[in-house]
């Protein structure tokens, strides 16, 4: 007599990799709350934060993070600030730095 239980068969192969952003922000409530809303199954996200607010030291602290973690080409890191609190020329490192990173 035939069984009335279902055959379930696993897919075999790999699990899809789930490209890591990892996010520098100036703040620390309200910019790691938007980013949060944009993790999902195929996208991880890593919001690095610090009491430390400068465009220099959030470059810094991005930096710091990096060298702790195992990347995949196609990872992706960001650094977010708010432009209109600081001057061309501490802006103009973070351009230089996201110029030598590509």
């Amino acid at each position: 007599m035939p069984s009335n239980r279902r055959k379930r068969r696993r897919p075999l192969g790999k699990l899809p990799y789930r490209k890591l952003f990892v996010i520098a922000t100036e703040g620390t409530k309200t910019e790691p709350q938007y980013f949060d809303l944009f993790k999902s199954q195929h996208l991880f996200i890593q919001v690095v934060k610090s009491k430390h607010h400068a465009p220099h030291q959030v470059l810094g602290r991005l930096k710091d993070h990096l060298k702790q973690k195992d990347l995949s080409p196609s990872d992706e890191a960001w650094l977010v600030v708010d432009k209109d609190e600081w001057t061309d020329d501490q802006l103009a490192r973070l351009h230089a730095w996201s110029k030598e990173a590509d």
